[in-house]
């Protein structure tokens, strides 16, 4: 009896935990997904951009243009959009081209791209510099940074951490996002250990 359980409760906790995990093997991307979260419906992150941050038209179509190219693999939410105001924390992976031929290169290109939201948020600021790391046993770029956004609520600073990816053409980038009111620092992180890439 005891040999059946030791055997019956690994399969078991195996099959528990491969259930919360989201799958895109088309784009080849695992991560194990936050308890409780909502996975977002296609394009509603943009239209939670929309209606929770007051942002005027022009810098808007700022913040879209400069995401043109790129595929939302999955985006979850801790809270329902639709009842919630405010800054709602968030994980956002996305698929973006890459023309660098090198993991430097892409680095530098990386800590050039944030130039447009220091142009967008004044108070924007790096918590931590963009720095190499791995994901999925892959070198990336990481760096956290804060700003504020105008919500319906009010104005709200936000913490976000980014993971770049880098794989041939494309990369992952890999966003997690908190408001000051609220730390999901620590799940993020477990988070990030559960990525996987292939």
């Amino acid at each position: 009896m005891k040999v059946l359980i030791a055997v019956i409760f690994p399969l078991i906790t195996n099959l528990c935990f491969a259930q919360n995990i989201y799958k895109n093997q088309s784009l080849g991307f695992d991560i194990k997904q936050p308890e409780n979260w909502i996975v977002a419906k296609d394009g509603q992150t943009l239209e939670n951009l929309k209606e929770q941050i007051k942002l005027d038209s022009k810098t808007l179509d700022k913040l879209i243009e400069n995401n043109k190219g790129t595929i939302q693999i999955v985006s979850f939410y801790k809270y329902p959009i639709e009842s919630t105001h405010g800054i709602i924390p968030t994980i956002k992976v996305n698929l973006r081209k890459n023309s660098t031929k090198s993991f430097e290169e892409f680095k530098r290109s990386i800590v050039e791209s944030y130039s447009s939201i220091k142009q967008i948020f004044p108070d924007f600021k790096f918590l931590t510099d963009p720095t190499k790391a791995k994901i999925s046993g892959l070198d990336c770029v990481k760096a956290t940074s804060s700003y504020t956004l105008k919500a319906h609520t009010g104005e709200e600073k936000v913490t976000i951490t980014v993971y770049a990816v880098p794989v041939k053409d494309k990369f992952y980038q890999i966003t997690f996002m908190d408001s000051e009111n609220e730390d999901n620092t620590e799940l993020y992180n477990k988070l990030a250990e559960t990525i996987l890439i292939y």
